[in-house]
C-alpha cells in the first residue's frame, strides 16, 4: 500500500484532512509535509531510487498551492516533467477562487481540485472517480 503525501502548511487544514480521509475509511499512511521545500527534497529522493523502490512514490498528493519556499504550481510543474510520478493522483486542495490559477493547476497536471475546507462528501466522491489510488479499510 503507497502513501497518501499531504503537502498543506496550515496544520488546521492539514488536521482536518486527515479526520476527513479517517472518516472516509482511507488507510494509506499520510506524510504530511508543511512547506514546499521538504515537498521537492521529498519528490527528490524519491525520483532517485531504484525502479523496485518505486514503491515509496505516493499514490496520492494532496496539494496546497499557497505554500512557504515553493508554491504548489512548482511542485506541479517539476512532478509533470519527471516519469517517476506519472502514476500520482494529483489533487489540488486550495481555497483559491481564481479560475485561472484553478485552470493552470489542471494544465500543470492536476486532475481534481478539492476546495478548503475540505469536506467529507467532496472527499468521498474523489475517492469514488479515482478508486484505485485508496486503500480503503
Amino acid at each position: 500500500m503507497r502513501d497518501i503525501l499531504l503537502v498543506e502548511d496550515c496544520e488546521s487544514d492539514a488536521a482536518l484532512m486527515n479526520r476527513c480521509l479517517r472518516a472516509a475509511k482511507v488507510i494509506n499512511r499520510v506524510r504530511h509535509l508543511t512547506d514546499g521545500a521538504q515537498a521537492f527534497a521529498f519528490l527528490k529522493n524519491r525520483e532517485n531510487t531504484s525502479p523496485v523502490a518505486l514503491v515509496d512514490v505516493p499514490s496520492v498528493l494532496l496539494l496546497d498551492l499557497k505554500l512557504p519556499k515553493a508554491s504548489g504550481f512548482e511542485l506541479l510543474g517539476y512532478i509533470q516533467m519527471h516519469p517517476a510520478f506519472n502514476d500520482i493522483l494529483k489533487v489540488v486542495v486550495s481555497d483559491l477562487t481564481n479560475m485561472q490559477d484553478i485552470r493552470t493547476a489542471y494544465g500543470m497536471g492536476a486532475q481534481s481540485f478539492l476546495n478548503k475546507p475540505v469536506n467529507l462528501e467532496d472527499l468521498r466522491e474523489l475517492i469514488a472517480t479515482y478508486p484505485e489510488y485508496w486503500s480503503l479499510g
